[in-house]
């Protein structure tokens, strides 16, 4: 019996000496009883969301961007033909209890020795081979690594295949991929390729059966609207029955969206697809943000705008303090988590 307790709580396992079963049963009943949540990104944003949330609920689903095409992720796309799997390791450590010893040793990069395949994550390296072995099959890879790691809740990729981010600027100019797009200014419209690009089977079921949906935080243009451009996860959304809540950056991000304050932010969504979809804006307040005084310009909280383009009224804004004191520019996954459950935002809509 002891074994089989030890096997159940093993998901909610942590990295800190002295925690008892009985404190750690407890906490498997406390996070059973939470709502469905979640939420859709990519990069930094999306892990600092995860990491809150996994201590408010077990019934976390990350939906991630697959467009990526930097760094490793880029190298490891190109050369294997496979979608990009950082940010689906970053989640996998962000969902991972023994997240210190997870992320110590997934994002361990090899050494530049001759031969080797320099400069990979180990956790990059371990979904392309777990992909590898499940036939290409991009669900099914992240499947076994997400079981090796034994990670609370689920991480799905957006889309089954990688995606191409175009975006064209206000002066007409094209720029293709995530990399280039992140050091662009004045981006006017994103479009993916291929434009057709399906849904996973199981980022659409999260949707359709969730109590809250979170729409980033995470860099506007290459992580956040990545998601409405996909046509069956715009569908979804649109036909959702949870609330949902964009939450926006707490700075300007230096090139994807310098210069841009909250309403060009929202406008920018509403351009691509959110036009009436968000529920509710989570805001970082302006007098947190001063406190750290490092970092970046910070997005002031103020919506100038009652109505959008179409002339439809805007969604709530909630300013809430959720920016962290260590990295200022940066959410604080604990405060950020709890502003947003605690949202007063209308309750999910009953199934037809």
């Amino acid at each position: 019996l002891g074994g089989l307790a030890r096997a159940a709580i093993l998901p909610y396992r942590t990295d800190r000496p002295g925690v008892s079963l009985l404190e750690l049963l407890e906490r498997r009943r406390r996070l059973a009883r939470g709502r469905r949540v979640v939420v859709l990104g990519g990069g930094t944003g999306l892990g600092t969301a995860l990491r809150g949330l996994k201590l408010e609920t077990a019934h976390l689903t990350a939906i991630v961007s697959m467009g990526d095409d930097g760094g490793s992720s880029g190298v490891l796309r190109e050369q294997l033909g496979i979608p990009p799997v950082g940010d689906l390791r970053n989640c996998l450590v962000a969902l991972s209890d023994a997240e210190s010893t997870a992320a110590d040793l997934l994002r361990f990069r090899l050494p530049a020795d001759p031969g080797a395949p320099r400069g990979h994550a180990i956790g990059n390296l371990l979904l392309a081979a777990a992909i590898h072995q499940e036939g290409g099959d991009l669900e099914r890879g992240v499947a076994r690594v997400h079981r090796i790691l034994n990670v609370r809740g689920e991480v799905i990729p957006g889309t089954t295949i990688a995606l191409e981010l175009i975006g064209t600027t206000t002066d007409g100019a094209t720029v293709r991929g995530q990399a280039q797009l992140a050091r662009t200014r004045h981006i006017e419209r994103m479009r993916i390729a291929p434009e057709g690009a399906r849904a996973t089977p199981s980022a659409i079921a999260a949707i359709q059966q969730a109590d809250l949906i979170v729409l980033g935080p995470g860099s506007l243009y290459t992580s956040v609207i990545p998601h409405l451009l996909v046509p069956e996860i715009l569908a979804a959304l649109q036909a959702r029955r949870a609330p949902l809540v964009w939450v926006a950056n707490v700075d300007e991000q230096e090139g994807e969206t310098e210069g841009m304050d909250l309403d060009a932010h929202l406008a920018a969504l509403e351009a691509h697809g959110a036009s009436g979809l968000i529920d509710g804006i989570l805001a970082t307040s302006a007098s947190a943000r001063r406190a750290g005084a490092v970092g970046g310009v910070p997005i002031v909280p103020t919506l100038h705008h009652a109505t959008d383009a179409e002339g439809r009224k805007r969604p709530p804004l909630f300013v809430r303090d959720v920016a962290s004191r260590r990295t200022p520019h940066l959410h604080e996954p604990n405060l950020l988590s709890r502003a947003l459950l605690r949202l007063p935002l209308r309750e999910p809509r009953r199934p037809r």
